[in-house]
């Protein structure tokens, strides 16, 4: 069976240890799980992951995941958070997604597949650098005809463009723009904030 990716699994959720197994094992992917930090690190320096999946237990203090967050700062592979608690107070600059449970399972294959193979036409690659603020911009793109893929980090943007093709880019913070000139020569680079709907680019997606 071709690997589709490898994927390097920090999991204190015993209860979902299995379930990732089971989904993702089968369709290609090598899955390196651990619930120790230290066999963590060693091997993401061993055996370089595509994606960094982190699913933390209900019962995890805020303090352990800003913690382990903070380990990560220099690392430039996407980063997904699975938690139920807030963005906002568990906040970092690298963190490439935030997802609750629920939410991992409706869109987790998604977001792997996207990395790790590609071959996606979004119409939307939404740059949220305000993951903490409550988003409109992001609402209404889900309740239109229309596709996002959004991250959070410029570093999952330059991942993402490398395999796939948006029909537009948006950001929400301007100062950004001019971090990555390569990624943001992209024809159709577009400054959003999260008030905002998908009207204001909507012109732009035909």
């Amino acid at each position: 069976m071709q690997n589709l990716g490898n994927i390097f699994l920090y999991n204190n959720n015993r209860q979902n240890k299995a379930i990732y197994h089971q989904e993702l094992e089968p369709i290609g992917y090598f899955l390196f799980d651990t619930d120790n930090l230290h066999k963590f690190t060693f091997y993401h320096k061993e055996i370089i992951p595509h994606v960094m999946l982190f699913d933390f237990a209900a019962f995890t203090s805020l303090e352990y995941i800003t913690a382990i967050e903070s380990k990560l700062e220099n690392t430039s592979i996407p980063i997904i958070v699975v938690s139920e608690a807030p963005q906002s107070l568990i906040y970092h600059p690298n963190i490439s997604h935030y997802l609750s449970h629920k939410e991992a399972r409706k869109s987790l294959r998604e977001i792997l597949e996207t990395y790790c193979v590609g071959n996606k036409r979004h119409h939307i690659l939404y740059i949220n650098l305000k993951p903490y603020e409550r988003s409109d911009f992001s609402k209404s793109v889900t309740e239109s005809e229309y596709t996002m893929f959004e991250v959070h980090t410029i570093n999952a943007a330059r991942q993402y463009i490398q395999k796939n093709t948006p029909t537009i880019i948006c950001v929400n913070f301007l100062p950004n723009l001019h971090q990555s000139p390569k990624l943001f020569s992209f024809p159709k680079t577009f400054y959003v904030d999260n008030t905002q709907n998908i009207k204001e680019v909507k012109q732009f997606l035909h």
